[in-house]
């Protein structure tokens, strides 16, 4: 389910030990979800989409982040006039673990061939693989051929 979020280690118990109230708990959920979102522990946004969102004013949006802020759970550099406010989600147990994504079916991996055997070098393997492949036909085969008709 997309835009899903699941609140594990007794989430509550944890904001109320650390003394989180109710807004800045409410903000730290949204901005779980763009660090679930965006897979990266620092992003952008701008304040106008957090108001909008969570339907709070620019003041109780700011107390909400320097509280986060000073309780260790965030740190964030406030944009001004266009640019969004940049924020880092700081490793705790209330952040949820993101797993690593999984690479697109149709992109290959950049993998390259390791050659171990360092006895050899290259015109010789290919000397090798060209003797291997053109053997060519024997004697006895011919001969056997000859017999059956075909040859």
């Amino acid at each position: 389910m997309k835009g899903y979020q699941y609140l594990e280690n007794d989430f509550f118990d944890l904001c109320k030990t650390r003394e989180i109230g109710r807004i800045p708990m409410l903000l730290y959920i949204y901005l779980r979800g763009l660090y679930c979102r965006f897979q990266k522990p620092i992003f952008f946004c701008f304040d106008k989409q957090i108001k909008d969102h969570l339907c709070i004013s620019q003041s109780t949006l700011s107390r909400a982040r320097d509280y986060l802020q000073k309780r260790g759970v965030i740190t964030y550099k406030s944009g001004k006039g266009t640019h969004p406010t940049e924020y880092t989600m700081l490793g705790t147990v209330l952040l949820p673990v993101v797993k690593k994504t999984t690479p697109y079916r149709h992109t290959q991996a950049q993998r390259y061939r390791q050659n171990n055997d360092t006895i050899y070098t290259s015109k010789e393997i290919l000397k090798k693989k060209v003797g291997i492949i053109f053997q060519g036909m024997s004697d006895k085969d011919r001969d056997f051929l000859k017999t059956k008709g075909i040859l």
